[in-house]
């Protein structure tokens, strides 16, 4: 399966449609899918659910703007990683691919050491760096993922151009 990265423009669109960077969303899209197909999170639609939660926490992190840089500069990009994370911070800003697959890493990392918690809580370590903070927000990033896909499915047909190759 490949995640049509129209799709996904359409997934930043319904969330935030007026954005002075909107022009940026179909590079960002391709990024989330090309992410999602090759590091997908899950296993059960996992492409796709990848995908939607990637979109929820940018939108949360960076309201979608590929280059947002949190005032201090310590986080960077679509998902306001740690600059630590980034073995090249101002290429995070530029090219949100780099952005995604750091950002992909640490959540990963977050459902594996949060895996006692509810499901929904897992993404604590990703928030605030431990298992014991964050919920609260791990809980509204999984919930707008789940909510996106049930607003707007995945399409059966492959439809709207599936992402590209580089």
């Amino acid at each position: 399966m490949s995640v049509p990265f129209q799709w996904v423009v359409g997934l930043m669109v319904a969330l935030e449609p007026s954005a002075p960077w909107r022009g940026t969303y179909e590079k960002s899209a391709e990024a989330i899918a090309r992410v999602a197909e090759s590091e997908p999170l899950f296993d059960d639609h996992g492409e796709e659910r990848t995908a939607s939660l990637l979109v929820a926490i940018a939108w949360y992190e960076s309201r979608l703007k590929p280059t947002a840089k949190s005032k201090d500069g310590q986080f960077y990009c679509l998902y306001q990683v740690d600059k630590r994370h980034l073995a090249d911070p101002q290429k995070a800003l530029d090219d949100p691919e780099v952005c995604t697959r750091a950002a992909i890493k640490i959540v990963r990392q977050s459902l594996d050491h949060c895996a006692k918690l509810p499901f929904d809580d897992r993404l604590a370590q990703f928030m605030s760096g431990t298992c014991d903070k964050g919920i609260a927000d791990s809980r509204y990033r999984m919930f707008l993922g789940g909510r996106l896909l049930r607003e707007h499915p995945f399409p059966n047909n492959g439809g709207g151009g599936t992402a590209r190759a580089r």
